[in-house]
């Protein structure tokens, strides 16, 4: 008793000070232990109970005390399972202590709450576990955390920065990152310096007219500047690239592995000649001697700009391998541009 009346003394000072135009570190002085004292006393009613633990956890949890903000968190946390406010803060207290895992945990059980209540995840909160995995170049953890960012906040800005945090926590070579710039440039996030990016490495990958068609479009929709040497260049190999494409096409078929299939389908997509480009990825999986991953992922590339988006769902289902998360990347725009369809669909009339 004596507890639970001296806790509530302390919160109507706490309230006084607030109307008084208190500072927040004056309120919490005299809140914080008001609030305590009142839960210690186990007085107050269950109900207010994950409310007064919530405060005493966000207050030590903006002091950096992780180990009583946890503490705190649980008890919200006995009372109301799915509090997605304790779940998330205490997410953060987890990271700040290095117990990744049980940061990861709190931060889906926070999102998958707010979901089951219908609501949308805030960015801020998408943000926390998203930056972890970032900082700790956790690629699993960024493919996972990525893709439910874009499930709820899917702009093109976001989609430039998801695919660019994965860029550098895999630490992708030349060929994955040109891989995954076709998929930026699917989902409109390219910005000038991934334009840039892509324009060099499709050239110096031996696709020319992929660089060239990069060029002209961002050139004529103003995302960069003419630029007539870089113009030139592409075009003069671009005119030395198609002119070896048959004799490329009959040393696929004559080789012992698929290797000259694949980069010769790729040089085919690239001229917007798709049946053949087809042809010749699966020609490079009959042979062998390929990553199948990337082989299904390209021809799913291919399907999605062909307009054939069940083709192209199958493709990236098929992916295994390295780049499994690329192809975790492309499910989600393709579910994405599914979304709008589905919402149009007619309701029942059963």
């Amino acid at each position: 008793d004596d507890r639970f009346i001296l806790g509530s003394l302390l919160l109507q000072t706490a309230a006084k000070i607030q109307e008084q135009g208190g500072t927040a570190e004056q309120i919490q002085a005299v809140q914080i232990p008001g609030l305590r004292l009142s839960l210690e006393s186990n007085r107050v009613a269950i109900e207010r109970r994950p409310v007064f633990w919530l405060a005493v956890g966000n207050a030590a949890n903006a002091a950096e005390d992780s180990a009583a903000a946890i503490e705190a968190y649980q008890n919200v946390l006995r009372y109301d399972p799915s509090n997605g406010d304790a779940l998330i803060q205490s997410a953060l207290a987890h990271f700040r202590t290095d117990n990744n895992a049980a940061g990861y945990d709190a931060a889906s059980r926070a999102f998958a709450a707010l979901r089951a209540a219908g609501q949308e995840v805030p960015q801020s909160w998408h943000s926390v576990p998203f930056r972890q995995a970032y900082q700790t170049n956790d690629v699993p953890r960024v493919v996972e955390f990525g893709t439910s960012l874009l499930q709820s906040n899917p702009t093109p800005q976001n989609w430039n920065e998801v695919l660019r945090v994965f860029q550098t926590a895999g630490r992708l070579e030349d060929q994955p990152n040109l891989d995954l710039l076709r998929l930026m440039r699917a989902t409109g996030g390219l910005d000038p310096n991934s334009i840039n990016e892509y324009i060099r490495l499709a050239d110096q990958r031996g696709l020319p007219r992929e660089a060239q068609n990069i060029y002209n479009g961002s050139v004529a929709g103003g995302a960069i500047a003419a630029n007539q040497e870089v113009a030139g260049e592409l075009a003069t190999n671009v005119a030395s690239d198609q002119s070896g494409l048959a004799e490329s096409a009959a040393a696929a078929r004559s080789s012992a592995t698929g290797r000259v299939a694949l980069n010769t389908a790729d040089a085919y997509a690239s001229y917007g000649e798709n049946s053949t480009a087809l042809e010749l990825y699966d020609l490079a999986l009959e042979k062998g001697g390929v990553d199948a991953g990337v082989v299904n992922l390209r021809k799913g590339a291919l399907y999605y700009a062909m307009g054939q988006t069940a083709d192209a769902r199958a493709s990236f289902e098929a992916v295994t391998g390295d780049r499994a998360a690329h192809a975790a990347f492309w499910l989600r725009w393709l579910d994405q541009q599914a979304a709008p369809a589905a919402a149009a669909e007619p309701a029942s009339a059963e």
